[in-house]
């Protein structure tokens, strides 16, 4: 018995003494929490450079996913072009840990908006009426035909429309809770009208992040 007592000593000391050398193992949880994230955006709204405002707020999961919503609104100054949309947001994060790190966001949604079209009607202009006959009624049968004339007018059309905008962003940790963000990407938008693409654009962002799971 002792023998085998002995055997088994020499397997094991070297074990013991190896898990004394490394020390505790510690386990560490990797944070989640909710993160708001306002930002601007400079892109183009009906053939114009335009700015727009707006935000995130949503959950960080593991410093991996970020699942939330968002919403964006014209800031311009002119009353003939409005736009807002917002929608579910999606986050994938990458580099949470490291100083520089990047996201590939999406936002699906909708929105509405209110342009400027140009519109033109022809109308009939009907010349002077002749000249009456002595009991005061005019010569009906001599009147000349109307002539016609184009006129064209500003009107303010609004219009809904489903949006899809895809970024990629690059991030700055500034602290453990802090994150400068900027990126790059497009709206892609559909609505009730036929010209769409006054509605879409490149899309440049500047923003922060603030909270846990980031």
């Amino acid at each position: 018995m002792s023998k085998w007592l002995a055997v088994a000593f020499v397997f094991l000391a070297p074990l013991s003494a190896a898990a004394q050398n490394q020390g505790p193992m510690i386990v560490e949880r990797v944070p989640s929490g909710f993160v708001f994230a306002p930002d601007a955006k400079v892109t183009d709204v009906d053939h114009r450079t335009s700015e727009l405002i707006g935000g995130n707020l949503g959950w960080a999961v593991d410093q991996t996913v970020f699942v939330g919503g968002g919403g964006y609104w014209l800031v311009n100054n002119s009353h003939d072009t409005e736009m807002g949309y917002g929608g579910f947001v999606f986050q994938w994060l990458g580099g949470s840990t490291d100083r520089f790190g990047w996201g590939v966001k999406a936002l699906i949604g909708g929105g509405s908006a209110t342009l400027t079209d140009t519109v033109s009607v022809v109308v009939p202009v009907y010349p002077p009426m002749p000249t009456p006959y002595a009991n005061g009624r005019p010569d009906v049968g001599r009147l000349p035909p109307p002539t016609y004339k184009t006129v064209s007018a500003q009107v303010r059309v609004h219009d809904d429309f489903f949006v899809a905008e895809p970024e990629l962003d690059m991030r700055l940790r500034l602290s453990r809770h802090t994150r400068l963000t900027a990126g790059i990407g497009y709206r892609a938008a559909t609505g009730d009208r036929r010209d769409d693409g006054r509605l879409m654009g490149a899309v440049g962002s500047v923003g922060i992040q603030f909270g846990g799971g980031l």
